[in-house]
């Protein structure tokens, strides 16, 4: 009996714990980031140290997650696997986004990359900075991905 009300309280601290967190935990979504918001940056070079991002979509109902990115002709880009994940859909309705590197707040907004060249230059900044290969004949727009840069609102 003792074990279970333990194993109650701890349960009870975790979710008051997860709750009082207003970002993502890791591949768990989040609401409303918090953090400074700082100016818009005009080189990304400071993000090679950071594996993830927090992405804050959908202004009108914060929605956030952790997202992997890479920087590029002095831009940010992010990729999605599905236009049917939750933060994607959302950046397709309303491009208003916030970007959070710990801590710092960058207030922009996402335009979906459809240029071929831009894209094949963007996947191949993810397989320098993640560490992994790209098969020969991987068409990730066309299997349902989608790559977004960011810019300053």
């Amino acid at each position: 009996m003792r074990n279970v009300a333990a194993a109650t309280s701890i349960l009870v601290a975790a979710i008051f714990l997860l709750a009082a967190c207003s970002g993502p935990m890791g591949p768990i979504p989040g609401g409303e980031l918090d953090g400074e918001v700082k100016p818009w940056p005009t080189d990304w070079g400071f993000t090679e140290e950071f594996e993830n991002a927090l992405l804050e979509t959908n202004p009108e109902d914060p929605y956030s997650v952790t997202v992997w990115g890479v920087a590029h002709h002095n831009s940010f880009y992010i990729t999605g696997a599905s236009v049917d994940s939750v933060w994607v859909s959302n950046l397709i309705k309303h491009a208003h986004m916030k970007l959070s590197f710990s801590g710092d707040l960058f207030l922009g907004r996402a335009t979906e990359v459809t240029n071929r060249d831009e894209v094949v230059a963007i996947l191949d900044q993810y397989v320098a900075k993640y560490d992994f290969e790209r098969s020969e004949g991987d068409n990730f727009i066309e299997d349902g991905g989608v790559i977004f840069r960011l810019s300053e609102r």
